[in-house]
C-alpha cells in the first residue's frame, strides 16, 4: 500500500517534514544566549550556494551517471562533516548548539535554494526534463 504516489506528494511531505524540524530547530536557536544567528546565516549561504549554482552546473555538465556517482562521494563527505560538528561541539561543551545552528543553517540555505529554482531557473538546468 503506497500512501505517496506521485513526485509531486513526495515533494509536499519531503518539505513538509523539513519545515517541521526547522521549526522545531529555529525555537531552540531563539533561545540560546549567545546569539547564534550570523553562524546560522553562514550556514545557509554555504547551503545555498552548493545546493544552487554548484548543483546546477554540475547538472548541466555531467551524466546521470556520473552525478550518482558523485552523489555518494557528496554523502560520505556530508557524513564526516556530521562527525567533526560533533566533535566541535563536544570540545565546546555544547554539542546541541552546534547541531541545532548548522540544521537549521542547512534548512534555511536549501529552501532559498529550492525557491530559486522554482522561480528563476529555467527548465532546463533543473533537471527535471532529463
Amino acid at each position: 500500500m503506497a500512501l505517496v504516489d506521485s513526485d509531486r506528494s513526495r515533494q509536499l511531505v519531503l518539505f513538509a517534514s523539513l519545515g517541521v524540524i526547522a521549526l522545531l530547530t529555529g525555537v531552540r536557536v531563539i533561545k540560546y544566549e549567545p546569539s547564534p544567528w550570523n553562524w546560522v546565516a553562514i550556514f545557509a549561504i554555504g547551503t545555498a550556494f552548493i545546493f544552487g549554482p554548484i548543483t546546477w552546473a554540475i547538472r548541466d555538465r555531467l551524466p546521470k551517471e556520473r552525478r550518482e556517482r558523485l552523489s555518494y562521494v557528496a554523502g560520505g563527505v556530508a557524513l564526516l562533516c556530521v562527525s567533526i560538528v560533533l566533535g566541535l561541539g563536544l570540545i565546546g561543551g555544547r554539542p546541541l548548539f552546534f547541531l541545532d545552528v548548522v540544521v537549521l543553517g542547512n534548512l534555511i540555505g536549501f529552501a532559498v535554494a529550492s525557491l530559486i529554482e522554482r522561480i528563476i531557473i529555467p527548465e532546463q538546468l533543473r533537471g527535471t526534463t532529463q
